[in-house]
């Protein structure tokens, strides 16, 4: 299989426009860091309404080199924000920019509380990571190099969703992935793959959200 294609005939995951067939993607899973699942995942995401202090550490696993500093920020800025709109358990799928005032608004007001009032080198990266351990199945993690990675899908996400006013709607495109690679039988089927793993470590990785399952095969196309 080439970055761009797949098996002919063959079950494949869609991200960003790119397949990945089932045999490849489960191979991803095996090389995955251990750590990074036991020790940012798996604790799950806390208490629904606050940050902690351990919670900003986890966060270190998947590098987001958030400052002492910045972490008080964020565990002072997480006293008032609007947790309650955003259940413990939200799922990206559920989040459908058409409708206004339901999952995607409050999904992106609990994002902008942060934004907005964000100190100086704290941005989209560390904001997505830390909200992404809270609302795992809700908030994809945006760093880098996903963005450019769907940088396109995410332009033309935008444009289907005009009243939405942006230039590019990230949650939206990796939104339009899960969605396909539920409806396919792709993401099931790498689920259950990875259920029946021999390896430990692969069997926790099928314990993830869909959001994070696309997640860690976008570092295997990108």
């Amino acid at each position: 299989m080439n970055r761009t294609g797949s098996k002919t005939g063959a079950t494949v995951l869609v991200i960003a426009g790119r397949s990945i067939d089932i045999d490849t993607a489960v191979a991803t899973a095996h090389a995955y860091p251990a750590v990074t699942v036991s020790h940012y995942d798996l604790p799950g995401p806390g208490p629904a309404a606050v940050i902690t202090v351990d919670e900003i550490a986890r966060t270190h696993k998947v590098r987001s080199r958030i400052s002492h500093a910045q972490r008080d920020w964020f565990i002072r800025s997480a006293v008032d924000a609007p947790w309650a709109a955003v259940p413990i358990d939200a799922q990206l799928v559920d989040a459908d920019p058409n409708i206004s005032g339901e999952l995607y608004d409050r999904a992106e007001a609990l994002y902008d509380h942060f934004r907005t009032a964000a100190p100086r080198r704290v941005g989209v990266a560390k904001i997505s990571k830390v909200l992404h351990l809270k609302r795992p199945g809700l908030f994809p993690i945006l760093d880098s190099k996903v963005m450019a990675f769907y940088r396109h899908p995410a332009r033309a996400a935008a444009a289907r969703y005009p009243h939405c006013g942006k230039r590019a709607m990230f949650w939206a495109a990796i939104r339009d992935d899960v969605c396909t690679n539920l409806d396919s039988g792709a993401l099931p089927l790498f689920r259950r793959r990875l259920a029946q793993s021999e390896s430990e470590q692969v069997r926790r990785i099928a314990t993830l959200t869909d959001v994070r399952l696309l997640d860690l095969l976008t570092w295997a196309v990108a």
